[in-house]
């Protein structure tokens, strides 16, 4: 009920009252658009690019190495890669927790790919970069209509990994066209995709140097400039 009441009140008088406004997903633009008449400003989520950086990888993981990160709910769609993984020479490794936990474990089980894929439902946010460095590869086939571009993909480039991500709508592209592998949200899709980066070391290299160049736009520094320079506009104009 106060879910509601916020979504039918508080957010479209919130919108209309604001001197500006801020988003980190595009897709949440329309949505502004309609309660605002403006358009906002595209801000996205940050990453501190140091805590990426001279990382040693997390050790003992299996290999080669595909990692996926995220809640276990529908969302994320976490069924589609681990049911990828019949046609996948590798180990996928999925990092997180949620309502699904038990489903996917019995479709590891069911699928007999217990061999091939592990979850861990929680490492600490400061050993998070060692399992990115361990992996060849990263893939999350996330609801691109939900959400724009999770911090985890974000991460991941940050520590150079190449993405295998869903398509993202043409009017929501968040410009990763030279580095995200796209695929469509079914096994088929994800298991050719990463197969291909698994199988082709000199694309994976170059996709790699191009990840982790994109990913310093998402830098603190580089978002926080940015917040700082709105609020100082704000303030001059009162």
């Amino acid at each position: 009920m106060a879910l509601k009441y916020t979504e039918k009140f508080v957010e479209p008088f919130v919108l209309r009252t604001a001197n500006k406004i801020t988003i980190v997903y595009r897709i949440i633009e329309p949505y502004v658009i309609k309660n605002k008449g403006i358009r906002p400003e595209l801000l996205y989520n940050k990453i501190d690019m140091e805590q990426f950086s001279n990382v040693e990888p997390a050790p003992n993981l299996p290999k080669p190495l595909i990692i996926s990160v995220g809640r276990l709910i529908e969302q994320k769609n976490h069924k589609c890669i681990i049911e990828a993984m019949n046609d996948i020479n590798g180990h996928l490794l999925i990092i997180g927790d949620g309502e699904l936990y038990d489903s996917l474990k019995n479709l590891i089980k069911d699928s007999s790919t217990e061999d091939k894929v592990t979850i861990i439902k929680s490492v600490p946010n400061k050993e998070m970069p060692r399992y990115y460095k361990a992996a060849e590869v990263f893939a999350l086939a996330y609801d691109p209509t939900l959400e724009g571009m999770p911090i985890p993909v974000i991460e991941a480039m940050a520590c150079g990994l190449p993405v295998v991500i869903p398509f993202p709508k043409k009017e929501y592209s968040d410009g990763l066209e030279d580095i995200a592998i796209f695929s469509e949200r079914h096994p088929s899709s994800f298991g050719k995709n990463i197969n291909t980066l698994l199988n082709n070391t000199p694309l994976r290299n170059d996709i790699s140097k191009r990840s982790l160049a994109k990913a310093k736009e998402f830098d603190s520094s580089v978002i926080e400039k940015r917040e700082a320079e709105i609020y100082f506009e704000l303030l001059n104009k009162r």
